[in-house]
């Protein structure tokens, strides 16, 4: 679609996503009041779907209607999604067939020739971690509702993230270290250890960040089996691991072996899932096409953008500026575009700025970079910056020159938002978000509706809690705790309380402190009275020094064990720590 023709992306009535809980005042107008607070699940086997799994036909139905009306407003995101779903469904299919088998799953799919029998597409995504359950129940999810609504399941591999953390923690039991004598019924103490499966190293996008121990990621297995021994019998870390070194071998890349074994897993599981890596779904026109609508029109698109995000911090009461995102900048011309550009020469994400020149857009990580105007080729500037010349009078030929320019030198990928925008206006017809992202989204229900003018598209929250077996929170603690507190103080302040009337030595002394309390002067001097019951107090707290120390001591008890239980019981433990049978059993009660 060149410049000089009208955008019908842009002339849609507005409305907004019923995960944001907001309403439309006008077309072309911001969702206003409120935002969907979105919480984890704090009763194992909780779960958080919203809206409610039950729904997911009708969202999905929903989004297909909305999509159809605007298809027929003009042909732009009929031929952009077109086009763009033939590409995914051919590269996941090509990408998961490269570690398991999807020929029967595949069997009525979209063909190798790009041949579609126009089956909608439900989408998931996540970084390539070895991430708690209650994510791995989205995957589960993804799965359930394809099936039931007769869609195509495809998991999006987010890995343009950058890969930091390389190891996970294992939850542990150990004596007290202070211990002494043979004080056998002292509670064991929870802690954390942590298990690399590689070296630490820049902090680098996960498609960039190779393995650099691959004798430790080998052995990463053996070493989980060992700590988590105690708790857990047979992990599904043996089973994912297998998997786990074939694909090591074959990519070199420790998120993507991650992914593959996961996915890998998910099929001894029989799991119908396709799976694609961000990296590989943004190759190409669609993704370009959709880039330049937004470049084309940046300056809107940053209002729209900053704005939004502004509403969002302003609402939520957030005082940093980067969260959820930090606003695009301007400088000297250059514009901030919500995208990243890696390559393998400089594998750090740097941020992308462009600038309109007559004729050319310039795309650059570097604002002050100078352009040859005549170059459309990508290039490394002097300083080392990367740079590139496309047509700013012909969309279509724009577009044509940025997916062409795409190397192993220039990687462009999608920001956080932007990512999620094309997934669910270009490549999906239902995303299924965690809660991070169904929280972030909100805000780009809001950038949708207003830049682009067309209805967001449904999305669906999905996460749960799952614990590891045979843990769970003691529900009486908290109330044991608040009694003890309570007697602490009443032992502190009211002793006579706690004064054994069969002891005549403390009987006296009850006798003394409550003849005093009826005996408090209403007026004048009380200085006497309080000197008497502060020498009563004194000596109560003398008898009762046994009992005040015995309450501390099961204070300490009790926070030691909450301290243990936040460690056994958290939600946020890999899960390749729980034995495969057990979160098999788990996914299905829940959904």
């Amino acid at each position: 679609m060149s410049s000089s023709q009208p955008n019908p992306a842009k002339t849609a009535q507005n409305a907004t996503s019923p995960i944001a809980n907001s309403h439309m005042s006008d077309a072309g107008q911001s969702p206003v009041n409120e935002y969907r607070e979105l919480r984890a699940p704090t009763k194992t086997l909780g779960t958080l779907i919203e809206p409610s799994l039950c729904d997911a036909e009708l969202l999905l139905k929903n989004n297909l209607a909305t999509a159809q009306a605007e298809m027929l407003a003009g042909s732009f995101w009929a031929n952009l999604r077109n086009v763009a779903r033939q590409q995914l469904v051919s590269d996941a299919r090509r990408y998961t067939s490269s570690y398991r088998d999807v020929a029967s799953f595949c069997a009525d799919q979209t063909t190798e020739t790009g041949e579609n029998n126009s089956r909608p597409i439900v989408m998931a995504g996540h970084q390539p971690t070895l991430f708690h359950p209650g994510v791995w129940f989205k995957n589960h999810t993804l799965q359930k509702v394809a099936g039931d609504c007769c869609a195509l399941p495809i998991n999006l591999v987010i890995d343009n993230d950058v890969a930091s953390a390389r190891s996970i923690r294992v939850p542990q039991l150990k004596p007290p270290a202070n211990l002494a004598g043979d004080d056998s019924d002292a509670p064991l103490r929870g802690s954390w250890q942590s298990v690399p499966y590689d070296q630490g190293g820049e902090t680098l996008p996960f498609e960039q960040a190779q393995i650099r121990d691959t004798d430790l990621f080998n052995h990463f297995d053996s070493g989980v089996r060992r700590l988590i021994a105690p708790l857990v019998d047979d992990p599904c870390v043996t089973a994912l691991w297998k998997h786990a070194r074939e694909a090591i071998a074959r990519c070199g890349i420790a998120g993507c072996a991650l992914a593959q074994a996961r996915h890998a897993l998910e099929a001894d599981m029989n799991w119908q899932t396709l799976e694609i890596p961000l990296g590989v779904a943004v190759r190409g026109l669609p993704f370009a096409t959709f880039v330049m609508e937004i470049i084309d029109e940046i300056e809107r698109f940053q209002t729209v953008y900053n704005d939004s995000a502004d509403h969002y911090r302003a609402w939520h009461g957030i005082r940093s500026s980067a969260h959820p995102v930090p606003n695009l900048g301007v400088q000297d011309g250059w514009y901030e575009v919500p995208l990243w550009v890696y390559g393998n020469s400089q594998p750090q994400r740097r941020g992308v700025w462009v600038r309109r020149e007559g004729d050319q857009w310039h795309i650059s990580d570097a604002p002050s970079t100078q352009l040859n105007p005549s170059s459309a080729k990508n290039r490394s500037a002097a300083n080392g910056s990367v740079s590139l010349t496309v047509s700013a009078t012909n969309r279509e030929l724009a577009a044509t020159q940025l997916a062409e320019a795409a190397s192993p030198e220039f990687k462009l990928r999608p920001r956080a938002l932007m990512t999620t925008m094309f997934a669910r206006l270009v490549l999906s017809d239902l995303f299924l978000h965690g809660i991070g992202g169904g929280k972030y989204d909100q805000l780009a229900d809001r950038i949708i509706a207003q830049f682009f003018g067309i209805t967001p598209p449904s999305l669906q929250v999905v996460s749960g809690t799952i614990r590891l077996p045979g843990q769970e929170p003691d529900a009486n603690r908290d109330e044991l705790r608040r009694e003890l507190l309570r007697k602490e103080r009443e032992l502190q302040f009211q002793g006579e309380k706690w004064l054994d009337a069969g002891n005549a030595e403390q009987k006296a002394l009850r006798d003394q402190k409550l003849e005093l309390l009826d005996q408090m002067p209403t007026s004048g001097s009380r200085r006497t009275w309080h000197h008497s019951v502060s020498r009563l107090n004194s000596q109560i707290t003398l008898q009762l020094s046994e009992q005040r120390r015995e309450t501390r001591g099961q204070l300490a008890r009790l926070d030691h064990e909450a301290a243990t239980e936040r460690i056994l019981c958290s939600r946020e433990l890999s899960f390749c720590l729980f034995p495969l049978d057990f979160l098999q059993e788990s996914f299905a009660k829940m959904a």
